[in-house]
């Protein structure tokens, strides 16, 4: 990768801060509620008030932060969403938190959170007995915080924000039912005294929501140096997590972050570049999370209104990448990953001049594999359909001749990248 690229893998180490990875996961994860992109953020920042109230000490209030934030990491689907915003408990709310855990397990500086996420819609009286005393308390008053915030989007689909101050009492005796069997009644007390404050409810609107959030980070230094493993682990959980979306883009982002690492290593890429490309492959598809699913999944052709959501999503990506990797070209790789040379692609409709070679290769990687993956609108594609289609967009002007002819010279080899089932690298 050259110098311009900001992230140099040749060094196998790079400074994050983790604290801003967690917001920046979660504003990603908040994405799911389409309507409502603020629950991950709000449920970590009362975890941490209510934090205050118990007089857990800084480590532990920064703890329940980012626990709180990254809780619903198993959710990224927009049914299952609506089924946990419907429903105080939902028989199937276990799954996500089980994939949860695992996606954190999968990133070692997130593995001390996978507990709490484990068993965050688990009730107080059936949390297993193995727990520790605090560790029950940390995923209960995550799922106490989850299930009043789903309170208050409720209450909020037909109140003015300021009308909660006067039925906050009542808002939150909704819960009291269930204090002793879902909640702590310790937890449940705490909480009841943190809304006293109007802080309380004022920082959870969104244009005070993410600074309140940042001064409470500031107070904690979350930076850390990771190893490029750990680098890469981060890209495959997120990866996991956009790619549990679909059953049909399963393994999605992974097979390409694996293709555009073998194209450009017989591209003649150096090693930095095909890393950088390799995290990117991982990563371009996240602002698919803001995308419905029965969009993702319409075995017909799209409605205008459809196609206008799907295409916002490079964007979406590079909103959340820009911040998550600045000053590297990882957000605009991934941003004109469905741009074409002649002009005709999104969300740019940039010519062959502004699309470097990086991006080339993605594009034509992310096509490949789609092509070679079960689509709900049609079965796995034969390899030579798949290149005779790509065939017609470098005829149209679409697509690099030269990559192509590369991809045409192995295409068996990389028609079995593609179809690999599994987390097993190429």
């Amino acid at each position: 990768m050259n110098a311009a690229c900001g992230l140099t893998f040749r060094s196998q180490v790079m400074s994050l801060d983790l604290g801003q990875v967690a917001h920046t996961v979660t504003k990603a994860l908040d994405y799911v509620g389409v309507d409502d992109k603020s629950h991950g953020r709000r449920v970590g920042l009362m975890c941490h008030r209510v934090a205050h109230i118990l007089g857990w000490n800084r480590e532990l209030r920064h703890f329940m932060l980012i626990a709180g934030m990254l809780h619903d990491c198993g959710v990224s689907s927009t049914t299952s969403h609506q089924k946990l915003v419907d429903e105080l408990e939902w028989f199937g709310a276990d799954g996500h938190c089980v994939r949860g855990a695992d996606f954190l397990q999968g990133f070692a500086p997130f593995a001390q959170y996978a507990q709490t996420c484990r068993h965050h819609h688990t009730r107080w009286q059936s949390l297993p007995d193995s727990m520790a005393p605090l560790e029950r308390q940390f995923t209960n008053l995550v799922f106490l915080m989850d299930r009043f915030d789903v309170v208050l989007a409720v209450y909020g689909t037909s109140h003015q924000p300021h009308d909660v101050f006067r039925a906050r009492d009542e808002l939150v005796e909704t819960l009291r039912p269930h204090s002793g069997t879902l909640f702590s009644p310790a937890l449940f007390e705490a909480m009841r005294e943190a809304i006293r404050k109007d802080s309380f409810f004022i920082e959870l609107e969104e244009e005070f929501l993410d600074q309140a959030i940042f001064e409470t980070l500031s107070f904690w230094d979350h930076s850390t140096i990771l190893a490029f493993d750990d680098i890469m682990a981060l890209g495959e959980m997120i990866s996991q997590i956009v790619d549990a979306k679909s059953h049909f883009t399963h393994y999605h982002s992974l097979r390409v972050a694996d293709l555009v690492y073998a194209l450009g290593g017989l591209l003649g890429l150096d090693p930095d570049r095909r890393l950088a490309l390799r995290l990117t492959g991982l990563l371009h598809d996240i602002g698919k999370l803001r995308t419905p699913d029965e969009i993702l999944e319409k075995p017909g052709a799209l409605l205008p209104k459809e196609r206008d959501l799907m295409l916002r999503h490079p964007l979406d990506s590079k909103l959340v990448l820009a911040s998550l990797f600045p000053g590297t070209p990882i957000a605009k790789w991934a941003s004109q990953h469905h741009e074409k040379l002649n002009g005709s692609g999104y969300p740019f409709g940039w010519t062959a001049e502004r699309i470097d070679t990086e991006t080339r290769i993605l594009t034509m990687c992310d096509i490949f594999q789609a092509l070679c993956q079960i689509r709900p609108y049609r079965g796995r594609l034969p390899v030579d359909d798949v290149v005779a289609i790509m065939q017609t967009m470098v005829t149209a002007g679409e697509l690099d001749p030269s990559i192509f002819r590369v991809i045409v010279a192995n295409r068996h080899e990389l028609y079995k990248i593609a179809i690999r089932e599994g987390m097993m690298a190429a």
